[in-house]
């Protein structure tokens, strides 16, 4: 009996030895390999490949240093959360080096350096004993890098903190900034009037440079080709027509291989007071068909997919649907495309039709698409919610459209178009008088462009309404043009929609069928087959004195 006491101990003990020498070895194995498991369909809780991309080819030391107050509780968790953000990080490079500061350890001194930085308290609500409390506290990071900080003020959740992160990471690192140009002269998006609508598109892009990139308007009036320094021309929702110069000098911009994004109205409203619309000239139509995009000069709505409206009839607000406002849900993105893979729905306000024709030398996606219920109309629109559409085909219908190659010059086989200067008008009669011209044909018109990127939309109406699905459509194709899909898949890890799938009524009516009368069927159906049994056992019993455990 000893004998037997004394090997199950030594086989104890032995055991006991083994588990703690595995759990040894894996604390030793983790620690030089970061593993981690994330089973989210888009591993939204993943740092994306650009981000690891990003951090792998740092050239060198790069400080991310967080500061953090370790009371109160709240405060310490979402700390904890980002330290875990920041060990995925560390793990994917030698280059970068974590520090942790509790400015309750810092001096006054030191207190005062950080304030210089933007790095400053905040006050935050704290639940005390049956009320609340207000506590000053740090809750920052910075990103620095060879003399260069870039600094995150006030860092309250990780839903958005790898965007932050490796933005910050990317313009402190970055030896120039690149230019994003804006059109302007044709009544276009202004980025830098002071309506509001304007400039809650110039404070979005503000917060999207993060210094990457520098914006500025471009006006193109006095026959000057784009400047240099631009490396992304914008073309948003022209209202007036450009003239032939003005479409030479964009021409042979893309021909430098300059980008261009080209959101091109397909309406113009007729007064400011009724939704009567006209069809709009921009001047634009064959310049793009040239390089393998065709805009429809249409009006597409979509009878499936489609947003709503609000309507005012007196004191009463009411919502209706309304086929115009297209809606773009995920399985009608591109899939393949950087741009759109990640989107899960987009609205296009008043939008045409974009169809992508064959170009030699040219790879055309189609970004965004119509559902099979897409409808074409032309003419002069009533666009009043609730007015009878007409009977038309039902096709899905291309609404963006991204082209990559090289572009052949529109005006390869033309003479320079000269500037028109005036245009003389007679007062009182008011006749126009053709516009006197300068002849600048001065130069060599390129003829075929390195490989560039051209994106066009079939609308600009999302800009002054812009929403988080619009702004992170709109800012990765600036980012693609721009600085390619560095930041785009980062980005997409903050959209969070998850819209329900779109069913038919037919499976609408089978599923409430079968919720509401096949669930009682299979029940009545198990107890059936159970009584049966049962009396066929019974049976047996009887008769043949058959020994059961069925009761």
């Amino acid at each position: 009996m000893a004998d037997k006491r004394i090997r199950f101990g030594a086989n104890t003990a032995a055991f006991i030895v083994l588990i703690f020498g595995i759990l040894v070895l894996v604390n030793f194995l983790s620690s030089r390999r970061f593993i981690r498991f994330d089973l989210t369909e888009d591993k939204r809780y993943t740092v994306s490949k650009a981000t690891k991309d990003v951090i792998r080819n740092l050239d060198d030391i790069v400080t991310i240093t967080t500061y953090f107050s370790s009371e109160p509780a709240r405060v310490a968790q979402i700390h904890r959360g980002i330290r875990d953000v920041l060990d995925e990080y560390k793990a994917y490079s030698k280059r970068l080096q974590i520090d942790y500061v509790d400015p309750i350890d810092l001096d006054d001194g030191e207190k005062q350096e950080l304030r210089f930085k933007g790095i400053q308290e905040v006050q935050i609500n704290v639940p005390g004993k049956g009320k609340l409390e207000i506590a000053n506290v740090f809750m920052a990071i910075s990103v620095g890098y060879s003399g260069k900080e870039e600094v995150l003020p006030i860092v309250q959740s990780t839903a958005n903190l790898e965007y932050e992160l490796t933005s910050s990471i990317v313009k402190v690192t970055t030896k120039e900034a690149k230019t994003v140009g804006f059109l302007t002269g044709h009544d276009e998006y202004d980025i830098n009037a002071q309506d509001q609508r304007n400039q809650q598109l110039r404070q979005l892009l503000d917060k999207n440079a993060q210094g990457q990139y520098n914006i500025t308007p471009v006006d193109l009036q006095t026959g000057e080709p784009v400047d240099v320094s631009v490396t992304t021309l914008v073309v948003a929702g022209p209202k007036q027509e450009l003239t032939e110069r003005e479409k030479y000098e964009i021409d042979q911009f893309i021909m430098r291989g300059g980008r261009a994004i080209f959101l091109i109205d397909p309406i113009i409203m007729q007064t400011n007071r009724s939704l009567q619309a006209a069809p709009l000239t921009t001047g634009l139509n064959d310049l793009l068909e040239h390089y393998g995009v065709k805009l429809g000069n249409n009006l597409v709505g979509d009878r499936r997919f489609h947003d709503t409206v609000q309507l005012q009839q007196g004191n009463m607000t009411f919502i209706q649907p309304y086929i115009y406002f297209v809606k773009v849900i995920k399985p009608n993105f591109s899939k393949e495309h950087t741009i759109t893979n990640q989107l899960e729905e987009l609205t296009l306000p008043w939008t045409s039709s974009v169809e992508i024709l064959t170009k030699e030398g040219i790879n055309g996606t189609s970004l965004a698409k119509t559902s099979e219920f897409g409808q074409s109309f032309q003419g002069v629109y009533n666009l009043m919610p609730g007015t009878p559409t007409p009977q038309t085909d039902l096709q899905a219908f291309s609404v963006a459209a991204a082209l990559e190659g090289k572009f052949k010059s529109f005006y390869a086989d033309k003479e320079i178009p000269s500037v028109e200067t005036t245009t003389n008008t007679d007062e009182e009669n008011g006749d126009e008088t053709p516009a006197e011209t300068e002849d600048t044909a001065e130069g060599t018109t390129i003829t075929e462009s390195a490989e560039t990127q051209i994106i066009v939309v079939g609308t600009a109406q999302f800009l002054p309404q812009l929403n988080r699905n619009s702004a992170d459509f709109f800012l990765n194709c600036i980012d693609w043009l721009t600085l390619g899909d560095t930041l785009i898949g980062i980005r997409s890890h903050t959209i969070t929609d998850r819209p329900l799938v779109e069913t038919s009524e037919l499976a609408k009516e089978s599923i409430k069928y079968i919720c509401t009368v096949g669930i009682s069927l299979l029940v009545i159906l198990f107890g059936l087959i159970r009584y049966f049994i049962k009396g066929r056992v019974r049976r047996l019993v009887e008769t043949q004195g058959v020994p059961t455990a069925i009761e």
